[in-house]
């Protein structure tokens, strides 16, 4: 029996069995992990609740402030306001938001229409609170209160400061006549920079408006009349006409007397004419606006009643916009105002650290956007290798669904065994088949595929380079052929069975040698991309987090110094207070003590109170300063250390890359060095094989005695023109047999067939080499 110990290529031998302690132990251990993990899982869940409830209240409050300061940009671009006056204007629209029922982003908005009906920064400071009201006492929108409100005191030429008259007025009219806001600005339209210019007062104007009001004259039409009635009374014929019945219609000056006084006059003055007459008259007057003359000059003391009224409506706008804020309404619209007021603080509080973090998250995405640009290809690429691989995973889970329900009988250890072993069998016979002749021929058979794969590269890019490539493997094994031939002719099959197998070795390694090449390429390429982005994501969450920490430090040093000025405003309003009861102790204690000098004793309470007001102040500010040198330094150490932790993330993606890089190179050369071997090792034996083959035609022996010529010249024909043939084409039919794959691993004696065939083969070997040295060789 032949002993198979020398020929096998290996054998390996896996036992695995899991008894029951170890099955209770490890299913103990799951239990108490799962356990412990839902405890963690927990745990986080909450701690996630409760900094997302933080989180939503600053992201609702940096939204809010968001909105605001964007109004007030507009209100800046609009006014041109410079650095000092945006920062009034912005304090301003926070305090008003704070203590009207308007908000801040309200507020900002009518600084807008303002600043668009050409008031400037100082104008719109002076206006704004008084808009606010006049939009409350009239249930006017505020945009369009305030549109109305510039347009009056544009209109009768009146200086900002007059923007609470311009309201007072605004208010007795629309809520003494019958008319709206609105109606009121559209008479204003028409009759304010007349009446302006003829010297009439805005209230007189305005009460003249609400008398037509209610008597059915509206709006423009109201407006219009009295424009044609100021204009029509400036005109000679009109004065003319007027003397005729003893009304001036212009003072001792020139100028023309108030419109209300003319009409009063004309009407005592024409008081005892006919329907008709007068009729007549007031259409000589006043042309087309002689309805509304007529009903002026019918009010009688209505007229007086409600100027009156106007001219006494100082405060008016204030006063009915606080009557209509008393109620529930006004408290809740107070309450929201508030309420925005609060976000808007923090918001502005944690401006700056939301805003690093809006600009880095910007530029991360503005180079992921360039990157993208600039590797279009790349890009498209990797969607379609994510494809391909989402198609592979698609059907690797049909399949491994498909095999654990078969599997699903069989116990999970077991089948890890069986494959295990399974795999190891086939592994086995595979290597103990290489190692037989026909192993041999199979592996020569590979090689030859793996050659033809090195020289054609991708395999089908253009026929002439296919052409090109095919030409260099037939050189290559016209080379090895020629060897073999040499140590055919020398009379040493083995010699020319080793060239035959160096030849074979040769290629192999050029094949594994290129793709060994091309898959580190790409093993590199994306190694170093998920480095990228591992280091990248390190970094990005180094900066949130740095960022998180600042705001953190931002947001407990206001808090600490809002809470050192609450306490100290509480301390002084306590020490006024007291001050206050023991100032008025002391004249009580004067009506009954008359030796005590009250005056005195009060003087020196102020005192006191000044020095622990001032003792207060002192020590507030030297908390400030402290938390506020706190704060600095917190910054800074947080600061330093951010920058630290990114230079040591950059530091490890080199160490990285480097490591990578070096580990590639060795590879390659290793895998060079070993096709160098083997390279050096074939040209050997060539070299060997030709000088045999040189000495035995040196002496004279030739190939007769040992291997007929015919043999060698149909050998070197037939190898010469292998690569004539591959290149002519080569077709490779077979199939594939699971079942047979499996058959080689079945039984326990492969390793000892292995060993009778190649034992036989030496054999048959020996007696064709003994057959051809007696010339007992033929073919035919």
């Amino acid at each position: 029996m032949p002993n198979t110990r020398g020929i096998r290529a290996g054998r390996a031998f896996v036992e695995l069995g899991v008894n029951d302690r170890l099955t209770r132990g490890l299913r103990r251990a799951q239990r108490q992990l799962r356990a412990f993990g839902q405890s963690v899982r927990g745990i986080g869940a909450r701690l996630a609740a409760v900094s997302g409830a933080v989180a939503a209240g600053f992201g609702l409050s940096t939204r809010v402030f968001a909105g605001f300061d964007d109004r007030m940009r507009v209100v800046r671009t609009v006014t041109g306001a410079t650095q000092d006056q945006f920062e009034a204007l912005t304090d301003e629209a926070k305090r008003l938001g704070r203590t009207t029922s308007f908000t801040a982003g309200q507020v900002a908005e009518a600084m807008t229409e303002l600043g668009r009906a050409g008031f400037d920064p100082t104008a719109i400071l002076q206006s704004t609170e008084a808009v606010l009201a006049l939009a409350r006492a009239t249930s006017t929108d505020l945009p369009r209160a305030t549109e109305i409100a510039g347009a009056a005191l544009r209109g009768f030429n009146l200086p900002a400061s007059e923007m609470s008259r311009v309201s007072d007025v605004l208010t007795a009219t629309a809520n003494k006549s019958a008319q709206t806001l609105e109606d009121l600005f559209e008479a204003f339209k028409p009759v304010a920079p007349i009446a302006a210019e003829a010297g009439e007062s805005m209230e007189d104007v305005a009460a003249a408006i609400g008398i037509l009001a209610n008597n059915g004259i509206k709006g423009s039409l109201a407006g219009n009349a009295l424009a044609r009635a100021y204009k029509n009374l400036s005109s000679s014929a009109a004065q003319d006409e007027l003397r005729r019945f003893g009304v001036e219609a212009v003072d001792a000056s020139g100028n023309l007397r108030p419109l209300a006084d003319i009409i009063n006059d004309l009407a005592k003055a024409t008081q005892g004419l006919g329907t008709a007459e007068r009729l007549s008259i007031f259409e000589t007057l006043f042309g087309r606006g002689q309805a509304a003359a007529l009903k002026l000059a019918s009010s009688g003391t209505a007229f007086d009643t409600l100027r009156d009224e106007i001219r006494d409506a100082a405060g008016i706008a204030v006063q009915t916009a606080e009557q209509m804020d008393a109620g529930i309404g006004g408290a809740f619209r107070k309450l929201l105002s508030a309420v925005e007021g609060i976000a808007i603080a923090i918001g502005e509080a944690i401006e700056g650290p939301v805003r690093k973090v809006a600009d880095v998250l910007a530029r991360v995405a503005g180079y992921i956007t360039q990157v993208v640009n600039q590797n279009r290809e790349l890009v498209a690429t990797i969607a379609k290798i994510t494809a391909i691989v989402l198609g592979v995973g698609v059907a690797l889970i049909i399949a491994g669904t498909a095999i654990v329900g078969i599997s699903a009988v069989l116990g999970s250890l077991a089948a890890i065994a069986s494959a295990a072993g399974t795999a190891i069998g086939v592994i086995g016979t595979v290597l103990g088949a290489l190692v037989s002749p026909i192993g041999l021929v199979i592996a020569g058979v590979a090689a030859l595929g793996v050659a033809i794969l090195y020289y054609t590269g991708a395999g089908g890019e253009a026929i002439a380079w296919l052409s090109e490539r095919f030409e260099q493997l037939r050189t290559f094994v016209g080379k090895v052929a020629g060897g073999i031939a040499d140590a055919l002719a020398a009379g040493d099959i083995q010699l020319a069975a080793q060239i035959l197998w160096l030849g074979l070795q040769v290629a192999w390694k050029r094949g594994v040698a290129a793709l060994n090449e091309v898959w580190l390429g790409a093993r590199n390429y994306f190694i170093t991309t998920a480095q990228k982005m591992w280091y990248g994501a390190l970094a990005v969450a180094q900066t949130v987090f740095h960022t998180l920490e600042v705001a953190w430090i931002e947001t407990t040093s206001f808090l600490s110094k809002t809470w050192t000025r609450f306490t100290s405003g509480f301390q002084k309003v306590w020490q006024s207070a007291s001050s206050f009861v023991a100032k008025r102790m002391l004249e009580i204690q004067g009506l009954f003590d008359s030796g005590l000098d009250v005056e005195a004793a009060k003087r020196a309470v102020d005192e006191q109170l000044d020095a622990k007001l001032s003792e207060i102040e002192a020590n507030t500010q030297q908390d400030l300063a402290g938390r506020e040198s706190r704060r600095q330094r917190e910054r800074d150490n947080a600061t330093e250390l951010n920058e630290a932790t990114l230079a040591e993330i950059g530091r490890r993606f080199e160490e990285a890359q480097d490591a990578l890089r070096s580990g590639t190179d060795a590879d390659i050369a290793e895998t060079q060095r070993k096709l160098d071997e083997a390279r050096e090792k074939l040209d050997e034996a060539i070299a060997e094989a030709r000088r045999r083959r040189e000495e035995q035609d040196e002496s004279g022996e030739g190939t007769s005695g040992n291997i007929p010529r015919e043999l060698i010249g149909r050998l070197q024909e037939g190898l010469a023109g292998l690569g004539a043939a591959i290149e002519r084409g080569v077709a490779v039919r077979g199939t594939f047999n699971a079942l047979a794959v499996q058959s080689l691993a079945a039984g326990d004696d492969t390793a000892e067939r292995t060993a009778k065939a190649t034992e036989q083969t030496a054999k048959n070997t020996r007696r064709l080499a003994d057959s051809a040295r007696s010339g007992g060789l033929s073919f035919t």
